[in-house]
């Protein structure tokens, strides 16, 4: 088990617009829950986006391009959670991607990125052409 997993474990990941054109830049949102019987300090999560030439979901263990990877992309403050207390849910993170050309993309978070504790969960997304 891990220390911090997603409090949405239907619906981990998800992104404020239902239809992401490939004009438009969007928010990845998630929530994470400190699974531990103590407190936690400030963590980083991560997040990487690939393209997926094949489609969503794609196939796991395939090669494919990193279109964004917050590590080096993107401000670390939209990466970076606050203390949480035991057993206690973090704020609402929504740092802002895109745009991204036509194509399916996995949009992966990992939680506590840097230390290892967290789960880590995808999501993939269609960005269809602007009308």
């Amino acid at each position: 088990m891990t220390d911090v997993t997603f409090r949405n474990q239907e619906e981990p990941i998800t992104t404020e617009k239902t239809t992401i054109h490939d004009n438009d830049s969007f928010s990845v949102q998630w929530v994470a829950l400190n699974t531990t019987n103590t407190d936690i300090e400030p963590f980083n999560d991560g997040l990487v986006i690939t393209s997926i030439p094949e489609g969503c979901p794609g196939t796991d263990g395939a090669d494919h391009p990193v279109v964004f990877d917050s590590s080096t992309d993107g401000r670390v403050s939209d990466y970076t959670e606050s203390s949480l207390t035991a057993g206690a849910a973090g704020s609402l993170m929504q740092p802002t991607v895109g745009p991204f050309s036509v194509g399916s993309y996995r949009l992966t978070v990992t939680l506590d990125r840097d230390l290892g504790r967290g789960a880590t969960q995808f999501l993939c997304i269609d960005v269809v052409p602007a009308i």
